[in-house]
Parts: structure tokens; sequence; C-alpha cells
């Protein structure tokens, strides 16, 4: 009977503040459909071990009840629910929606005070550069043909007009010759696309051309322009508004790192302690990769190294002259575990602890490819890489199989295995539902990255109109969307294999596809809105292939209308865009949101007013 006319979320919308010191007051509201009489309304809260009741300070034209929660909860989280007395029953809301029994705790909408977090991240676009493959800038640090020889292979320097090579034959050794000089050379495209954080693949000193196996930790591999380069780059970056997060492996080094070398040359030192070997000299291997020793978290003094020392790795970074905006860090749920070692959520919570303490607003993303709820509570990551909230769900609308239910770690996806609307919109809202809530805001949204076959080179399943959506449709979620290098302008690539989804950046502006550009650069430019950052986010599926993606304030509204079907006529009716009307449309056409006229495979965009 009620169904649907009931709305409330952690944003601010309907929040105030949304990240409360410890020991503030909080307003808190709920929105009933104004046609409704609400004959009690209260808020429970519980903390202190208790449950607590507030009530109303009064209910709005617009139909939105009014709370006041006193900070008296300041030692612990906030949890609360809305309980709204409707024809004589008492009904529950939550984040399951309007229920006739109280909600689970884990159903609970939540606030976490004092919580130090990147806040910029809500309003930022992403771009992520794997340095070899984006541009040269630097001719006299580059690589040639046989310079050294690593695990028994020579490496080899190739053009920006050649195709990566297969393991079989390059084995991480062919080199492209991008620096960190050719990033900052770019920054003027960077900008057209509305981007203010670049993501750095590893650029520590490494044999390899992905340098996710360091050798040197506490320096800036030469071929990319070395630690000047780095500074150069982050000091060009910040006077144009843009942030920099790179990324780091500190759950494996490679061989040739001294901390390795020493550590197998003499039993007695400390550096032995940093891995896991056995008295016959066997090691342990992350993913059992021979040149990719894991590192053994049992040691202080390699914490100490890596993070807790205010001149360790991590934190040197941080500081001037580098003065970096955070850390993605690989393997993520994967840190301390060996055997009965299970170290992994305590080294988070030290690392989050000693590096907020050096810059508080530094981005801490790690690699997770499914639900990472569990690191997400505000005392470990602030987000993570979330394939399994946005990239996951947006490659099966697209018709891809499940990365996880294919062969060969998900590069050659099968096309069967579409999501409708309804589907789409479930995944979407339980993966955003499922960390506290104001953690949505910091997530990395992605469908491509250096780890995954680009979204527009499977033909299987790519077509322009629908991929422009789905390009839209990650923009708009709540978090940051995260472009990888290449994807504004269709940069070529196969299937099959990492390799493939590495090709070298394409320079020459006359094989871009200017569509996808253009797509990239409206969207770079919405999210430059400041209201869009922490607004609250809905999903209505409107037909089997059409999804409403709707992000609102107060009075403003930014409606995504995903669609996948062909020529028809929808209608669409929820209750948080009663009142709105079409303001600008921005991709496609819409005039009303009475009678919204859809074309075979393409989504509208607009902005709607009170």
């Amino acid at each position: 009977m009620f169904e649907g006319k009931v709305f409330s979320q952690v944003s601010s919308q309907f929040v105030f503040p949304l990240f409360p010191a410890c020991g503030e007051d909080v307003s808190i509201s709920v929105l009933v459909d104004p046609a409704i009489e609400v004959e009690e309304s209260f808020c429970v809260t519980n903390f202190n071990g208790t449950q607590w009741r507030f009530s109303p300070t009064g209910r709005d034209g617009e139909g939105c009840i009014h709370f006041t929660v006193k900070g008296a909860w300041k030692p612990e989280v906030l949890r609360y629910y809305f309980v709204l007395r409707l024809s004589g029953r008492y009904h529950y809301y939550s984040k399951e929606g309007l229920k006739l029994y109280p909600p689970q705790a884990k159903n609970h909408f939540i606030l976490i005070p004092g919580l130090d977090s990147p806040q910029w991240i809500a309003s930022s676009t992403c771009y992520q550069i794997f340095p070899d493959r984006f541009a040269n800038g630097d001719v006299t640090n580059d690589v040639h043909d046989g310079d050294y020889v690593y695990d028994g292979h020579p490496v080899t320097a190739h053009s920006f007009d050649e195709v990566p090579l297969p393991y079989e034959q390059a084995h991480c050794l062919d080199f492209f010759n991008g620096d960190l000089k050719g990033v900052k050379d770019h920054l003027d495209h960077l900008q057209s696309l509305g981007v203010d954080c670049i993501y750095l693949n590893p650029i520590g000193c490494s044999r390899t051309m992905h340098r996710f196996d360091a050798e040197d930790y506490f320096h800036v591999d030469g071929k990319l322009g070395g630690d000047e380069a780095l500074i150069s780059l982050i000091a060009a970056c910040h006077e144009r508004g843009i942030r920099v997060v790179v990324d780091i492996s500190i759950n494996h080094t490679s061989p040739q790192n001294a901390w390795f070398v020493k550590a197998m040359a003499d039993p007695g030192s400390k550096e032995r302690g940093y891995y896991y070997i056995t008295e016959d000299g066997d090691y342990a291997k992350w993913a059992g990769i021979a040149t990719m020793p894991q590192l053994n978290f049992n040691s202080q003094a390699l914490r100490d190294e890596l993070y807790r020392s205010p001149d360790s790795v991590m934190q040197k970074f941080l500081r001037p002259p580098f003065d970096q905006d955070g850390w993605r860090l690989d393997v993520a749920p994967e840190l301390g575990r060996h055997g009965s070692d299970q170290l992994c959520k305590e080294v988070w919570r030290e690392v989050r602890r000693h590096l907020k303490a050096v810059k508080n607003d530094i981005y801490l993303v790690g690699e997770d490819w499914n639900d990472a709820s569990e690191y997400l509570e505000g005392d470990m990551w602030d987000a993570t890489m979330d394939y399994y909230g946005s990239g996951r769900p947006l490659r099966s609308w697209m018709g891809e199989r499940d990365r996880f239910l294919t062969g060969g770690w998900g590069h050659d996806p099968q096309a069967d295995n579409e999501y409708d609307a309804y589907t789409l919109a479930e995944a979407l809202q339980s993966s955003m539902d499922a960390s506290r809530d104001q953690m949505r805001f910091f997530r990395m949204n992605l469908f491509d990255s250096h780890d995954t076959p680009r979204l527009h080179n499977d033909l299987k399943v790519y077509r322009q109109k629908r991929y422009e959506g789905v390009v839209m449709a990650l923009c708009l979620l709540p978090g940051m969307p995260n472009i990888y290098y290449g994807d504004e302008i269709g940069l070529d690539g196969r299937m099959g294999s990492v390799e493939a989804s590495r090709y070298p950046m394409q320079w020459d502006e006359g094989k871009w596809n200017r569509a996808t550009l253009r797509v990239h650069q409206l969207m770079g430019q919405v999210r430059k809105d400041a209201s869009l950052a922490f607004a609250s986010t809905c999903f209505f599926p409107i037909d089997a292939e059409a999804l409403a993606i709707v992000r609102m304030t107060g009075d403003r509204a930014w409606l995504l209308i995903l669609n996948k079907g062909g020529r028809r006529t929808v209608h669409l009716d929820a209750l948080p865009l009663k009142g709105f009307s079409v303001a600008h449309c921005l991709y496609g056409a819409l005039d009303s949101l009475d009678s919204i006229h859809l074309e075979e495979d393409e989504s509208i965009l607009a902005i709607l007013k009170r």
C-alpha cells in the first residue's frame, strides 16, 4: 500500500552535517509522500548499547519529516532507522525499505563520527595511467634492446605504433618508454576531460614494465625520469588542481630487491624476517610467481620500513617535496596472509592510522574484485577499486559473462549473461548498501583497468550507443569514476590477456572515436557540479531494457535513463522525483517526465529542477 512512498538515505539531502565531528548534533530527515498522513513518527538510534527514540522537529511542505539527534553518540557509530505510523499500523523504514517489522542491524543507516575522509573524491574524475604506455616525454631515459637480461630474458624496446607482445614472447620486458615527463606533457588533454585526479600504476624501481615487483620502493624508476620527474609532475598537477595517487604493492617485492638479496645471503639478518624463507632456501611467492617473493608482516622492522617510520616508503612520498595524495593498494585482501598468519586487517588498520596522521585527506584505495565491505568501515581503506559494485554489473548489462565465470583470469569473456534493468538495479543497490553509508562517496568506480580487457574492445557485446550510456552511468554513480587511459578515445586493444589491454596511447587525433570522447568530456563537466558530490542515489527500472539512475538534492536532480531497447515511449513515476521538471537535457532528448520517448539503444541524461 505504501511501497515507494517513503525514502531516505545517508546523503546531503537527508543528513546534515554528512560528516559530523565526534559529539556534534546531526539533523536527519525522511521523505514521505505529502498525500499520506503520518499519524506518528520517530527516529530510532542505537548507541552506548541502548536504543534511543527521537521525536520529529517538524514536517515540511514536500513531505520531509525532520529529526535532530543529539551528539551524545560520540564514542561510536550512529545506527538509525525510522518508525512511521500509517493507516493505524507501525512501519519501519531502513535501507531495506518499508517493512512491518524492525530491521536487522546490517540494514540500519550508519554514520561514522570524526571520519578522516578524502571528501574531494566525491566530486572528482580520475584518469588511470599505465606509465610505460602513455607518452614518451624524455628519450634520454629510454630503454634499448638488450640493455639487460632479467629472469633469463632480454629487454626489448618498442615504438608507439607497435602493439604489446604476448607474455610468452615479451615476459613483461617489452618497453614502450612512456615516462612521467610524458604524463606532464599531456595534462591539457586530461583537463579537457574534467580530470582532477591521476592514478599512476607503480613507478618504483623495477626491471619489468609493470613495476609491481619493486627492486627499490624508495625511489622512482630512472626509466620513468627518477624522483625529480615525479616531484615535477605532482607540482604541475597541483597547480591545475589535479591530485596524484600512486600504485604500490607492499605484498611482495622483486627478488632483486636489496632486502631479499640480503635475506637470502644472511640467515641472521633482520631482512631474513621480511620474507617467508625456509631452511632449504625456498620462499613464499605471490600467486606462485618466483619473481614475486611475499613479504612477512610478522616483522616489526618491515612495518617500520614500509609505513610506520617518518622516513618509511609510504610516508616519504606523502611529504614534501613529493606531496603525493594517496596510494592504490595492490592485491590488498591478500596482504599478510600465509598459512596460519592472518594479519591483513591488522596491517591495514596500522597503515591507515600512520598515513592519515601525515595527511588526513589522502586516498587509500584497495584492489579487491569482490564485496569489500569488511574493509570499508572507516578504519582501513577509504575505498576499493569497485569492480564488484560498478564494473562487473555494468559489463553484464552490456552482455558479458562475469569474469569469474570465464577462464584466463577473465580476459576472454563470453557474451551470454546479459543483465536486464531489474537485475542491474538490484546489483547496483545491494553493492552500494553493503558498506557503511558515508563510504559510498569514496568508491573508485570503473569497468576497465590494466587488469581487464577493455569493454569497447569486446566486439561480442560492444554497441556504440549502449557503451555511451554505460560511460554516463559510471560517471553518475556515487564515488569517483576511473577512466583507464585511452578509453576516452576508443583505444585499440584485443581480448585474451593483460598485455592485450595495455596498448600504447594513440596520440593521432585523426584515429580517435569522437563520439566516445564527447561523452567523456560531457561527464567530466557534469561532475564539476559540487551539489552532485554527496547527492542521494536511486535506481528505478522502467522496463526490462531501461533503468533510471537518479542523483538528487532537495531542489536539483540528475536523471540518466540507461537504455538498450528499441524505440518506445515510457513513463517514470517515482516519489523522489515528485515536483521535479526538466531544466536542461544534456544527452538525447527529454521534454517531460510524463512521457519519455526513447530511441533505439540511446540513453537520456537531463538535469531536473523542483
